[in-house]
């Protein structure tokens, strides 16, 4: 019996599942919007279900059978590159596509510069990034919608693999003129007797505010904002106080006013960076080589 689908339509379905657009997806793949909704036309009448929920202006989502099939598809897809791809693995011939979610706080600071390399040595592989908050890092990862993520283990399912690439202990930030800001360090009841300028984001919130918790302490007020460099200038200009693990090379907000940055004296774990991958997916190559840049050990399918 033949096959009724091609290769060529279950990976221009992936793609429209990972980039959430069929003209993001287009532009991924090099190939002309009508080539890639043809295909995805062509899957749904041989199955006779919509793999995909239209939203106007706001892209694509999978249904419920394009959930099933694209953990399906991704899987076939990797197994059948990979039956091929291992005489590449040392050359600039390696080809495909790599998705990488991150954390969108913590992705600067590591991603351009380890995606630079990889694609230095091999210019073929395209890869795509696709920064989210700590939530939809866990979804990215969960639904297979990327092979690799980038962010804080805290925000990962247990059974996942990961590789630790750095340690991340939080810090106060302060006004420079706060009368705790010279101090050499700081404690969480110290903060908490201020307002706290917290990020609203998904587990993040959780995470920050679990540290008073932990200590049975309540900030006295919590003002709230979407972006980590929001939050820097309103503490930079006298807003409030607030907790980070990443850090920038600059004590500055984006309008250049200082902050102050002082160590915790509570005993509070580190968070670490890690890249993560599901273990119920095979990794395709250019996943298992940007692994094996990273870490230095090679990597089984």
């Amino acid at each position: 019996m033949a096959i009724p689908f091609t290769f060529r339509q279950l990976s221009y379905f992936v793609a429209v599942a990972q980039h959430g657009s069929i003209s993001r997806a287009a532009v991924a793949l090099h190939v002309s919007q009508p080539s890639v909704s043809i295909a995805i036309n062509q899957l749904e009448g041989l199955l006779g279900q919509p793999l995909f929920q239209r939203h106007r202006g706001q892209g694509v989502s999978l249904s419920p059978r394009g959930e099933t099939l694209f953990r399906e598809a991704r899987q076939i897809l990797t197994l059948s590159h990979n039956l091929l791809d291992d005489k590449h693995e040392n050359t600039d011939d390696v080809q495909g596509q790599l998705v990488i979610a991150c954390f969108r706080d913590i992705a600067p600071y590591y991603l351009p510069r380890l995606v630079s390399e990889f694609e230095r040595r091999y210019p073929k592989v395209r890869v795509s990034m696709q920064e989210q908050d700590l939530a939809g890092v866990r979804e990215f990862l969960e639904q297979g919608k990327a092979e690799l993520v980038l962010s804080y283990g805290l925000s990962l399912p247990s059974e996942c693999r990961t590789h630790v690439l750095d340690e991340l202990k939080p810090y106060a930030l302060l006004p420079v003129d706060h009368a705790l800001a010279q101090q050499p360090s700081i404690s969480l009841a110290q903060l908490a007797a201020d307002t706290l300028i917290l990020q609203d984001l998904p587990l993040t919130r959780e995470y920050f505010l679990s540290l008073f918790w932990h200590r049975d302490l309540q900030p006295a007020r919590i003002h709230h904002t979407l972006s980590f460099e929001m939050q820097r200038g309103l503490v930079a200009h006298g807003h409030g106080v607030a907790l980070s693990c990443t850090r920038p090379a600059g004590d500055q907000s984006y309008d250049g006013a200082a902050i102050a940055c002082v160590p915790l004296n509570d005993d509070v774990p580190p968070q670490r960076v890690v890249l993560a991958r599901a273990s119920d997916f095979p990794l395709s190559l250019p996943a298992r080589l940007f692994v094996e840049q990273i870490t230095g050990r090679t990597m089984a399918p």
